[in-house]
């Protein structure tokens, strides 16, 4: 079914290729170069050979899933406004990061865009962590600072009222999951500390919160470092209008996260967060907010599991093991009490 989608794609991109790129001349070839299998769709990667030079291109082929082909085409459909919306936003003041679409082929299931290249913000942190040299102290922090100013200039661009910072219901939201997380290993000490940590946090905090669209997905995974800055090329899950921290702090939360892994210590994670917030712009008070919101996302992580069969036992018990103490650390750093 995805080749079937790729060769209308290709035919199509043919036919438009000279009208999308007049500056290099005639077309000579659409090369569909190599394809990424994912849960919920396939990214097929493909080269347009020019006269004068190629371009690099992308498209995202939906899975039907459970709903079938109306499902796929509505999720192209709303990841395509997505994208139009934020890259019409980014051209209009001159800034790069945001690939720009060539096409509407939500008919197809399919999203199509020009190619951000790079090495995505994790592969760096990763061989930072795993070969001795890679990382001089620097690049790690410029594309972190980057990445901080990326989200900001989106959230500013697509800024909206400042809307009711609803503490109770957070507090709440943190009350569920751990209790969800004391199911796999979280004991009530570490429980106790962040539900006091994130009581006394948050009586501290602005009663409102920056609101703007939010791409809900703003991870180092998602996130591309480039010769000019930093790109994100997926926009499937962005939402109109959420707060504007919740992005800032599912970022801090997944680098964190990096630290399950024992080669990916707390130095590497430590000032790609620094790097990160000082880059955003996150005033004192709006850092009490973001260290609770972020410790909800890591809860949420560690409430959903490892994602893996309930027969491998084993491997559950391991994640499980290592998630605990992680979450006790992560908790003790951000919301433990002033001794």
């Amino acid at each position: 079914m995805a080749e079937n989608v790729m060769e209308q794609i290709v035919a199509d991109l043919r036919d438009r290729a000279t009208e999308l790129y007049p500056h290099r001349g005639e077309l000579r070839n659409i090369r569909v170069v190599g394809h990424t299998p994912k849960p919920a769709h396939f990214i097929y990667d493909m080269v347009a050979d020019f006269s004068n030079g190629n371009e690099r291109m992308a498209a995202k082929v939906y899975r039907g899933g459970k709903m079938g082909a109306q499902q796929s085409r509505s999720q192209a459909q709303k990841e395509y406004e997505n994208l139009e919306r934020v890259y019409g936003k980014f051209s209009s003041e001159n800034l790069p990061g945001v690939p720009r679409p060539l096409g509407n082929f939500s008919a197809l299931g399919a999203v199509v865009s020009e190619k951000i290249q790079g090495v995505p913000l994790q592969s760096m942190m990763m061989k930072a962590a795993l070969l001795p040299g890679y990382d001089d102290n620097t690049s790690l922090r410029e594309a972190a600072s980057k990445a901080g100013t990326w989200l900001r200039n989106f959230h500013e661009l697509t800024t909206d009222a400042v809307q009711q910072f609803d503490g109770n219901g957070l507090l709440s939201e943190l009350e569920t999951l751990c209790l969800n997380c004391r199911g796999e290993g979280l004991d009530d000490e570490a429980i106790q500390m962040i539900l006091t940590g994130a009581k006394n946090s948050l009586a501290k905090a602005k009663k409102s919160v920056p609101a703007s669209a939010v791409l809900n997905d703003f991870t180092p995974l998602n996130i591309v470092v480039t010769e000019e800055g930093v790109g994100v090329c997926d926009y499937g899950k962005m939402t109109p209008r959420g707060v504007s921290f919740n992005d800032a702090a599912t970022f801090l939360a997944s680098v964190e996260a990096l630290e399950k892994y024992p080669f990916c210590n707390r130095a590497i994670t430590g000032r790609v967060q620094e790097s990160f917030i000082q880059a955003y712009g996150v005033g004192p008070a709006e850092q009490a907010i973001l260290r609770v919101l972020k410790m909800r996302t890591l809860l949420s992580m560690f409430s959903q599991g490892r994602g893996v069969k309930e027969s491998a036992v084993r491997k559950k018990v391991m994640w499980a093991t290592v998630m605990k103490r992680f979450i006790q650390q992560a908790a003790s750093r951000s919301l433990a009490p002033a001794a």
